[in-house]
């Protein structure tokens, strides 16, 4: 039996190390809609956090937001996209 997980969305916020070692981490968190996404992700970003999104394999379209690009995402309007 296959197991199909209902959330479709990620939001990872990057983790910085105490050290200065040039490693670093990212911790994610999934989500049943886009918009949940970008609830978690407004907050982060309020926060000061660092932030990517997307959507998990095997869903379609595939969607990656970078950092560079997440308040444009937050600004658009939420569509069909499991939200």
């Amino acid at each position: 039996m296959i197991k199909i997980n209902p959330h479709i969305w990620y939001v990872s916020i990057y983790i910085p190390h105490q050290e200065n070692t040039g490693h670093y981490s990212r911790r994610s968190r999934t989500f049943a809609s886009e918009s949940a996404a970008k609830q978690f992700a407004a907050a982060q970003i309020a926060a000061g956090a660092d932030v990517s999104a997307g959507t998990i394999n095997p869903f379609l379209p595939k969607r990656v937001v970078g950092p560079s690009g997440i308040e444009s995402w937050l600004s658009e309007e939420t569509g069909n996209r499991a939200s």
